[in-house]
């Protein structure tokens, strides 16, 4: 049996060979982290920064704040905040637009916009705003031609400010790339509540050394929220190197 699926598997790579095309290649995750977006650790957040901002703190607190020290620094300023105040790769780096092919209506002041992906918050969240469940529906993020390489790409997969928003809402199970305009590779999500980190080969400049790095994120496949048909992606977002 298994030397007949290797066969199959054989004649399709010769098929698309035949005609002038390679598979594209399939990307599993290289990091997979879940952030801690729980309330206990949001109040503990807030009592690490009131002891940091307090005068002539007694035993207690002083022993209190080391111990805060252990879990937060002074640039983590949010629970919701995914790169924090301090030195990242954005600093230098970073695209500087990004489009959507479609958006879900805000719900009053919600808004599932294009820039709720590309705000680095974990409490904001793009829906596409089709019928259905959005397959074909794409994110769109511009880089400056000399911008700094992107060596990984980071996807918040679902809608992550909430459990019971993260299962009620569609999350995508597999999001193809494009390099301007040019298949690059299908990035297969896990199902769960976190990001997760993919290795990127990086990108040259243009040709004409003027037009911009466009990297296109199309959903293929989804996995089916119990409640709603609405597939979310929480942020998009990048790191890499040439910034320091």
């Amino acid at each position: 049996m298994k030397y007949t699926k290797a066969l199959f598997f054989l004649f399709l790579t010769i098929i698309s060979l035949s005609f002038g095309q390679s598979p594209i290649k399939e990307i599993q995750p290289e990091i997979v982290f879940q952030p801690d977006l729980s309330k206990k650790t949001e109040r503990k957040l807030k009592r690490f920064h009131e002891l940091l901002d307090k005068q002539n703190l007694n035993n207690k607190e002083d022993s209190e704040l080391q111990k805060l020290f252990e879990e937060f620094d002074e640039t983590t300023e949010s629970i919701w905040s995914i790169i924090g105040s301090g030195c990242s790769w954005y600093c230098g780096g970073g695209n500087y637009k990004a489009d959507a092919s479609s958006e879900l209506k805000s719900n009053g002041n919600i808004s599932y916009s294009v820039e709720s992906a590309n705000d680095l918050n974990y409490k904001t969240a793009w829906a596409e705003g089709v019928n259905g469940s959005g397959i074909g529906e794409y994110l769109e993020y511009h880089f400056k031609n000399k911008s700094p390489k992107v060596t990984h790409i980071i996807v918040s997969n679902g809608y992550l400010k909430s459990n019971k928003a993260w299962s009620n809402n569609n999350r995508v199970k597999r999001l193809k790339v494009y390099v301007n305009g040019s298949d690059y590779a299908i990035l297969n999500l896990e199902d769960s509540k976190t990001d997760q980190r993919f290795k990127f080969d990086g990108f040259i400049p243009n040709s004409d050394g003027k037009t911009d790095i466009i990297l296109k994120f199309e959903i293929l496949e989804i996995y089916k929220g119990n409640k709603y048909d609405d597939t979310v992606i929480t942020e998009i977002y990048f790191d890499g190197i040439g910034v320091h």
